[in-house]
């Protein structure tokens, strides 16, 4: 009930066994709960699934980690010529600096088996964002390409080789990736207005895609807390095991201590903070769709994983890996494991003195306009040695409640929320915003580089001034496809950002907020943020070209037409001429 999601389910296992199942919530508008067989949306966990395919393909020696992805996929291609340096290690660990998501046509009622070209189309018009191998960056494209690794590979389409080698092996047998729609009642909806939605399908089969039950996950599970075995059945080598667990965040870009994500192969954290503050070696995946949120979370030498799932439009995978953390601690205890819960960390800055000379340099560094992937932030300076937050919204900056006071320990900590704090670090000839605050369970202290610091540039072009404010309508999307109406909107818009000339913003259904450099051409706005984990995703370049006397917009494999061309529909019966490029 706490996470508000329309339903959810839960299994623990125990030494390859489960001894803890049960669900939560409807899967109908009468009250009906979801039963043990109930499949959900497992989102992103499903890379661990993709993972498990490519080290299996590395343990037959037919792949091997190192070895360029255009090696197995010759058809991959992008602007950038360094694109050919991304090996498959750097796909499984987020280094490879590929832009990020593809959302043309990622989320549909039906499936859509053109997916995966999209995603290669859109990467043959798009450059990286970073050289490959030097930040670690949460990136989706770069497992549908571990997918499309293992067809090529293997010789078979990417679900078969899962169902072949992995769900039916482990005995998964009602997980499935959605090829066709599901049967009425076997995958639960969510449940909005009174009424079951239609079931989200996610066309990402190798970084979101696959529908499973808590118990069957449990299954997969135990190929982690035994050693790449279940029962005499070897899934993966040791070996395997033992790699997908490696720390890839160090050797990368780090501007903090270590975060919540401390990305493995397939792994989101391979050293999770809940586990580690009870001196516990623990490793968690999360997922995310549109309505479906999870999380998988593996003890490994204690013998113990937990797997939630969850439906909802306002749950979250950080709900569920808070809800996972907990059920874990608590076996830890029952188990004998750990004697205790480990204790609350406390949430308060230090007292002592700070020095007028410190609190100037402090507030001069931390002070400016930061940057991110849906997080523009300005930070100004306020009284008593404080600095001011303001978010922009609508266009307008809009000031944060309270205030960050410079303490002792030379971070800045809030008055409004306890626990948090802000600093100013510089990495890479750049200044970042590292976020300090109270992690999932409240057992540890997580650090994110929130946003890139970023000066005023040079002066706006007649042509990009133009484009302010206006907004573009999806044009090339399949018919099927959820972006038309379960995002919102399905728009961009280009917006300015006030007091930061040279840069703009493309926000919207798509795109959430993404900034860009407008000052490269009259018709290219350029993606330029390089910040490690979760803040510098989902970044594009930002392409106009004119077709047939309008201005389109193209970022990936999307294309958009003006609104102010788009003719409006009347009551009733309409025909609309698809020209000969399929745009609408």
């Amino acid at each position: 009930k706490e996470t508000d999601s329309t339903s959810a389910s839960v299994a623990l296992v125990s030494d390859g066994k489960i001894v803890w199942s049960q669900t939560f919530g409807r899967v109908t508008p009468a009250g009906k709960k979801p039963s043990a067989t109930t499949l959900y949306g497992v989102g992103s966990v499903s890379k661990v699934v993709t993972t498990i395919a490519v080290m299996q393909l590395v343990d037959e020696g037919k792949v091997s980690l190192d070895a360029p992805v255009a090696r197995y996929i010759p058809d991959f291609a992008m602007q950038s010529p360094q694109y050919k340096q991304i090996t498959v290690r750097m796909l499984l660990n987020h280094s490879a600096g590929v832009p990020g998501t593809n959302f043309a046509d990622l989320w549909s009622h039906t499936p859509i088996p053109s997916y995966v070209d999209g995603v290669l189309a859109g990467l043959r018009n798009s450059r990286l964002k970073t050289t490959p191998g030097a930040m670690n960056v949460y990136c989706n494209d770069c497992f549908t390409l571990a997918g499309e690794v293992v067809e090529r590979v293997s010789g078979m389409p990417f679900q078969d080789y899962v169902t072949k080698n992995i769900l039916e092996p482990l005995g998964m047998k009602r997980s499935v990736y959605p090829t066709s729609v599901s049967k009425p009642g076997t995958v639960a909806p969510i449940i909005a207005g009174g009424k079951a939605q239609p079931i989200e399908i996610t066309n990402a089969f190798a970084t979101g895609g696959l529908l499973s039950t808590p118990e069957e996950m449990a299954r997969l599970a135990t190929v982690f807390t035994n050693d790449g075995k279940v029962g005499r059945k070897r899934i993966l080598s040791s070996s395997a095991i033992d790699q997908m667990a490696v720390d890839e965040t160090a050797g990368g870009l780090r501007v903090g201590p270590p975060s919540f994500l401390r990305y493995g192969l397939g792994w989101d954290c391979v050293q999770d903070p809940a586990l580690k503050s009870a001196g516990v070696l623990g490793w968690t995946k999360g997922g995310d769709t549109v309505d479906y949120h999870a999380s998988f979370a593996i003890a490994p030498h204690d013998g113990l994983g937990v797997v939630v799932l969850g439906a909802g439009r306002s749950f979250s995978s950080i709900a569920a890996e808070t809800v996972a953390q907990t059920i874990l601690l608590n076996a830890l205890v029952e188990t004998g494991a750990i004697t205790e819960m480990p204790k609350q960390v406390s949430g308060r800055p230090g007292n002592g003195k700070v020095t007028a000379r410190m609190a100037k340099a402090k507030i001069a560094r931390i002070t400016g306009t930061f940057l991110a992937q849906n997080g523009t932030l300005r930070l100004t300076k306020g009284k008593s040695r404080s600095v001011r937050a303001a978010t922009l919204v609508g266009g307008v900056w809009v000031k944060n409640p309270g205030r960050f006071v410079l303490r002792n320990d030379g971070a800045f900590w809030s008055t409004e929320v306890a626990g948090t704090s802000i600093r100013s670090v510089k990495s890479w000839d750049r200044t970042y915003v590292v976020q300090r605050s109270l992690g999932g369970v409240g057992t540890y202290y997580s650090h994110v580089a929130r946003g890139q610091k970023t000066r005023p540039g040079g002066s706006l072009s007649p042509a990009w001034k133009a484009r302010v404010g206006q907004k573009w309508l999806l044009a090339n999307e399949s018919p099927d496809s959820l972006s038309w109406s379960l995002l919102g909107p399905p728009a961009v818009e280009i917006a300015a950002i006030p007091g930061l000339s040279g840069y703009l913003l493309a926000r919207g259904a798509l795109v959430e907020s993404v900034p860009f450099d407008a000052t490269t051409s009259d018709t290219l706005g350029t993606m330029f943020l390089e910040i490690p984990l979760g803040f510098g995703r989902d970044l594009y370049d930002f392409e106009f070209t004119m077709q047939d006397g309008e201005e389109y917009l193209s970022f990936d494999s999307s294309v958009l037409r003006p609104e102010a061309t788009v003719p409006s529909l009347a009551t009733g019966g309409n025909a609309i001429a698809i020209g000969p490029r399929g745009l609408v």
